[in-house]
């Protein structure tokens, strides 16, 4: 199958996420600069969502980038992490609003967390197609472990949560070289994806 059209819509629904998840932002109540940091919560949770899922979409690009076959199996996992991406803008205005209640941040590191399994069920699939073995890497299992674990103990700390995830997140604004090229092999025998080569997240 060709992959031109799942890199097409993915683009698109990325560039879709990232605009309606803006808008969901409100204009300050007054016009001075207290009242811009009075939503400050606001603006740093919409600014982690969006470095997320930036660095999702560079991983995502570098990923198919070197991709020469996708199946049906990929399309769909494709289309579940899509998904699983799309409900950011409202986990993010919600836990912007509340960014200290156990919910909404549970349900907003769940969401990352769920991303993070999507992509790397995805990527499986992709080495299997591709003809190289997969194994998640030292960052792929931080993020899943950090993501997780933000989801379930982050409201008794919300503040120390939203740092580290951060922290790993931005581990990630630098991709590791050299990973994906070797995710086609000319010689018919199957590659070592090892701890230094696989994608985010």
């Amino acid at each position: 199958m060709s992959k031109n059209r799942l890199e097409a819509f993915s683009d698109g629904v990325i560039a879709i996420i990232i605009t309606i998840m803006v808008l969901e932002l409100t204009l300050p109540l007054g016009d001075t600069f207290q009242d811009f940091f009075a939503d400050g919560v606001k603006l740093l949770t919409y600014a982690l969502s969006y470095f997320f899922i930036a660095i999702y979409w560079v991983n995502h690009h570098l990923t198919f980038d070197h991709v020469e076959r996708v199946n049906l199996k990929i399309l769909w996992c494709n289309l579940i992490w899509l998904f699983v991406m799309s409900l950011i803008p409202f986990t993010t205005a919600w836990v912007g609003k509340y960014p200290t209640s156990w919910a909404p941040i549970t349900i907003y590191f769940a969401d990352m967390t769920l991303a993070c399994i999507a992509f790397h069920v995805m990527y499986y699939f992709i080495a299997r197609e591709n003809n190289v073995k997969f194994r998640l890497n030292v960052r792929s299992l931080a993020s899943l472990i950090t993501y997780t674990a933000a989801a379930g103990l982050g409201g008794f700390c919300p503040i120390v949560a939203f740092i580290v995830v951060a922290s790993v997140s931005l581990w990630w604004v630098v991709p590791l070289k050299g990973w994906g090229a070797r995710i086609i092999e000319r010689d018919n025998k199957p590659n070592d994806i090892d701890a230094n080569d696989s994608p985010e997240e």
